[in-house]
């Protein structure tokens, strides 16, 4: 804590050489110093984890639609969805519709909290939803599956991976490539829904990955878009991204598993096993807009867009109805 001297107020205020009062500066500086130390600690308390959005917080309004039927529709939630989405989105506004708005991400959880609270129209998740989830009235409409993929840095010397060696560079007993270059591994929070699809196909992935996380062995990094960015700008660096294809313009590569290539097909067929669905959900049945909006991504050009995007189509145009 620091200590303010003490100030003689008896001598603050004196007749200078003029006949004038001089200006305080011993009382104007103690008083500055005083707010300073007020303000910094405002902000230090007030900044620690940053303004929340009112509908991540643990209190506010429940269980309401937003806007009306004229309004754009609004979408927020899993980062792995957003490259596609917007796609989607961009496509439907070319037909005449109101240009939906989607957000940056903010998770899967975050984006059903969003909807329920009725700041946004659409929820955009990319793994189950949790029993508590669906007691909330909230329903999934799959639309697309995406391939969980192993990236690394264009320096890296390789274009396969085999299970073994991925366990050993997340669990840090391998640590160099080939060519004797450091491996710089890049991980996900928990939770996280590419790290939970490597875990299905791979049990001992889960174990090894909470250990590295509890040891805070490799960097963290929250959102697809983050983890794509990271690996790009480091060299000899390795991460799970799953939100289809990759930028071009990016120095990443895309590793086979196992000696097969994560495409839409290969997921489709079985061959390439890792990857998660992402969905849409809705409060209650999609009202009109959104089931205008689901129409187009399950007809022939929305499944062409989700294609397009590394993406294998799901779902069927037949089962979404919209409510007047």
């Amino acid at each position: 804590m620091v200590a303010i001297a003490a100030v003689d107020y008896h001598r603050v205020v004196r007749i200078g050489a003029v006949g004038r009062p001089t200006t305080p500066w011993p009382a104007v500086a103690g008083l500055t110093v005083l707010a300073t130390l007020g303000l910094s600690l405002w902000l230090l308390l007030g900044s620690a984890r940053g303004p929340e959005p009112p509908f991540l917080s643990e209190t506010g309004p429940s269980r309401h639609r937003r806007g009306g039927t004229e309004d754009a529709l609004v979408l927020a939630g899993s980062g792995s969805n957003l490259p596609v989405t917007r796609a989607l989105a961009a496509a439907h506004a070319s037909h005449g519709a109101p240009p939906p708005v989607v957000h940056a991400s903010i998770g899967s959880g975050g984006g059903v909290r969003a909807l329920v609270d009725g700041a946004v129209d659409i929820a955009l998740v990319s793994r189950p939803l949790t029993a508590k989830e669906r007691e909330q009235d909230v329903i999934a409409v799959p639309y697309a599956r995406v391939p969980v993929m192993v990236a690394v840095h264009s320096s890296v010397p390789k274009t396969d991976i085999e299970r073994g060696e991925l366990l050993a560079i997340f669990e840090g007993t391998r640590t160099e490539w080939s060519d004797g270059s450091p491996i710089v591994v890049l991980q996900r929070e928990r939770g996280d829904s590419s790290h939970a699809a490597m875990a299905r196909v791979m049990p001992e992935f889960a174990e090894v990955d909470e250990r590295a996380y509890v040891a805070r062995r490799w960097r963290v990094i929250y959102d697809d878009v983050g983890m794509q960015d990271a690996i790009a700008s480091t060299e000899g660096s390795i991460g799970l991204v799953g939100s289809g294809s990759l930028p071009e313009d990016l120095p990443i590569r895309v590793l086979s598993f196992r000696g097969v290539v994560p495409t839409p097909d290969a997921v489709a067929d079985g061959s390439y096993p890792i990857y998660k669905d992402l969905s849409f959900v809705t409060l209650g049945p999609p009202d009109a807009r959104a089931a205008d909006f689901f129409r187009f991504v399950f007809a022939p050009q929305g499944r062409d867009v989700i294609r397009d995007h590394g993406c294998m189509p799901l779902g069927n145009p037949s089962t979404i109805a919209g409510s007047p």
